[in-house]
C-alpha cells in the first residue's frame, strides 16, 4: 500500500522498537537517513535500531553514525523499516533472511521503482535523496533537528544530489539543505570529504579506470572495467570504488557510462548518465534499478561475459 509522509509519520508514532535496515554497499544517503531516523524517533521516546550488511565506510566516519547501527538483529524488534532501498539485492547478504522472514511494515525510498517486500511503501520518486523524504517525516512528527541529526540529514542530501548538480534537485531540496546549514554545521568540511577527499587506494583505482575505458557506439558509450587482480593490487575495499562512478561520463560526447567491477563472487554493474538515457530502465533488464540518470544491477557470470551482455545490449537504444 502506497502511503503519504503524514500516513508514515502516524504509523511511527503508533510503533515502537524499529528495526531500519539501510542498503548493501552503503553510501551517504542510506547511512545518513538510517542514523538521522533512528536518533530522531529515540528523540521522541522510541526504541530504534539500524542496521547494514557492511561495515559503514572510513570515508563516512564524520558522521558519527555508529552509535545508530547494530551488527545484529535484537530479539525485541516489532516493526521493520527499509530505508533507500529498492529490491530485495540492494539488501545484501540480508536479502533471504528480509524477504523471506519479514515483510517490511515501512519502506522509505526514493527510487523509480521499489519492489521491496512491505506493508506500508512511501515512495517519493522525484526527490533528490532519501534524506529529503526524513527531514518532512521529521516535520510532520514534530522533531527537532538537532545540530547532529543536521550533519546526516545533510550528508544525504548533499551525496545522493550530487553536490546539488544532479537534475533530481528540487527548489525544496535547497530549501532543506539551507535549513540544515542554518543548524550550525560546517557544510563546506562535509562537502570537502564526500566529493574531494581521496585516499591513495583510491587515486591508484582511477588511475587504472582510466586507463581501461573503452569506447562504443560513436562514443556515446563509455566502459570501465576494473578486474579481482586489480583489487588485489590495490587492495582496495568496495567503497574505494565509488568515485569511479563518474570518471567515464564525464568525459565530452558520453551520454552513458559504465562502470562493471567484481563484489565478492559477483559482479556490480553502475551505470549512469548525462541527459536523455533511462538508466534504471535498463538496468531492469536485467533484475536491477534506480534512477533516471544513476542505477546499477548484478549478475552471477564471469566479468568478461557480463561485460559483453552490456555492450550488446546497447545496441540500438542511442539516439
Amino acid at each position: 500500500m502506497d502511503i503519504t509522509i503524514k500516513q508514515a509519520a502516524d504509523f511511527l508514532l503508533e510503533r515502537d522498537n524499529y528495526l531500519v535496515v539501510s542498503h548493501t554497499s552503503p553510501d551517504a544517503d542510506t547511512i545518513g537517513s538510517a542514523a538521522a531516523l533512528v536518533a530522531g524517533l529515540r528523540s521522541i521516546g522510541k526504541k530504534a535500531v539500524a542496521i547494514c550488511d557492511e561495515p559503514i565506510p572510513n570515508k563516512l566516519s564524520f558522521l558519527k553514525a555508529d552509535n545508530f547501527f547494530t551488527d545484529s538483529e535484537p530479539p525485541d524488534i516489532k516493526a521493520h523499516v527499509s530505508v533507500d532501498t529498492a529490491s530485495i539485492p540492494m539488501l545484501g547478504r540480508f536479502a533471504d533472511k528480509y524477504s523471506a522472514e519479514h515483510i517490511f511494515d515501512l519502506s522509505i525510498d526514493h527510487h523509480m521503482v521499489n519492489d521491496i517486500p512491505c506493508k506500508r511503501r512511501l515512495l517519493c520518486a522525484d526527490y533528490s535523496s532519501c534524506g529529503e523524504i526524513i527531514y518532512e517525516l521529521f516535520d510532520a512528527l514534530n522533531i527537532k533537528i538537532s545540530k547532529s541529526i543536521a550533519v546526516l540529514l545533510y550528508s544525504a542530501i548533499s551525496s545522493d544530489s550530487g553536490g546539488f548538480r544532479y537534475s533530481s534537485t528540487r527548489s525544496n531540496t535547497l530549501r532543506y539543505a539551507a535549513d540544515l546549514i542554518d543548524k550550525g554545521i560546517d557544510f563546506a568540511k562535509i562537502n570537502r570529504l564526500l566529493f574531494e577527499t581521496k585516499t591513495p587506494v583510491q587515486m591508484e583505482l582511477e588511475r587504472i579506470a582510466y586507463n581501461s575505458i573503452e569506447f562504443y557506439y560513436d562514443r556515446k558509450l563509455s566502459v570501465v572495467t576494473i578486474t579481482n587482480d586489480d583489487l588485489i593490487k590495490t587492495k582496495a575495499e568496495d567503497a574505494d570504488l565509488d568515485s569511479l562512478n563518474q570518471i567515464p561520463r564525464q568525459i565530452s560526447g558520453v551520454e552513458v557510462s559504465v562502470v562493471i567491477k567484481p563484489k565478492n563472487d559477483k559482479v556490480k554493474v553502475s551505470l549512469r548518465s548525462n541527459e536523455y538515457f533511462n538508466v534504471a530502465e535498463f538496468a531492469s533488464l536485467f533484475g536491477g534499478g534506480g534512477h533516471h540518470h544513476a542505477a546499477g544491477c548484478t549478475f552471477e557470470k564471469d566479468i568478461n561475459e557480463v561485460k559483453s551482455i552490456i555492450i550488446n545490449t546497447f545496441n540500438g537504444k542511442f539516439q
